[in-house]
């Protein structure tokens, strides 16, 4: 009866396994209107590459969201990622993409030793505060994703993989020196977006995260491209077969090996992870 019993339980988890899904949402934005401030850059080209890998590493089509330069607003951003969590169930494997342009902003949480949230910048979102205006509302705050990636979490349980990549920076034309640079398409910017009034100070908890996020670049430096894409996601696409099998680790080691060959300038992305989750695949 034993027996019976755990060859039952070893049906049903192997039934569970093949019915897992692999989702994600893609959001490439390059043609930022001149109005909001913000630099024209290639997120927008980044699209095929990452379809691509996807598609290679057993994805379906169907499965697959892309929200594209003016369809990638903060509204149609946040529905997206409210559908994800909606439909994601037990198992399953997301991945999230972020390609434009990235600043940090006022942390009103007290959650950031250094005052600043990150912040990714749909279509409509404006480079500068104007009190009545504009104060931020469709900047997409890492503390809002985090909320996202919670529920995420919950629902694709321990046996389900989360990866989110971010072709963004919140440093950039500020720190520029050498005239080569002008050469190079920078995402992102050193000009903070300040709430005036709403600093709260540092409260000396950081939180933790349950997934798997890789960045283009440290906090402090510029994320370029690379001929007209992502420097990141150009990376990513060189290894993309080995994507399923590769520990996270490695592939970062990858990545910035190929940075480092591509871009001669310092970047240097960041994987952030448990230890358990550098040691998993990205899908």
């Amino acid at each position: 009866m034993k027996k019976f019993i755990c060859i039952i339980l070893l049906i049903a988890a192997s039934y569970n396994l093949s019915h897992a899904t692999k989702r994600a949402l893609v959001i490439g934005i390059g043609n930022y209107p001149e109005a909001s401030g913000w630099a024209k850059i290639n997120g927008d080209k980044d699209l095929p590459i990452v379809r691509d890998m996807l598609l290679a590493n057993g994805f379906q089509s169907k499965d697959i969201v892309e929200l594209k330069n003016e369809s990638a607003t903060a509204d149609a951003i946040r529905k997206a990622l409210d559908a994800l969590v909606g439909k994601a169930a037990k198992g399953d494997v997301i991945y999230i993409h972020f390609s434009g342009h990235g600043q940090q902003i006022t942390d009103l949480h007290g959650d950031e030793e250094d005052g600043f949230d990150e912040a990714w910048i749909p279509i409509d979102a404006q480079f500068s505060y104007a009190k009545g205006k504009y104060e931020g509302e469709n900047h997409i705050v890492d503390d809002q994703l985090n909320q996202w990636l919670s529920q995420l979490r919950s629902k694709v349980g321990a046996t389900g993989k989360i990866t989110v990549v971010a072709d963004a920076c919140h440093s950039g034309g500020g720190s520029r020196g050498d005239k080569d640079e002008t050469k190079y398409v920078v995402r992102g910017t050193s000009d903070a977006f300040v709430i005036p009034g709403n600093t709260k100070p540092f409260s000396g908890e950081v939180g933790t995260i349950d997934w798997i996020f890789i960045s283009a670049c440290k906090s402090y430096q510029c994320n370029y491209e690379y001929k007209g894409t992502g420097s990141l996601t150009y990376a990513l696409g060189q290894q993309k077969a080995n994507l399923s099998s590769t520990p996270a680790q490695q592939v970062q080691r990858s990545i910035r090996s190929t940075i480092a060959n591509i871009i001669p300038f310092t970047q240097t992305p960041v994987l952030e992870a448990s230890v358990e989750g550098t040691q998993q695949s990205l899908f």
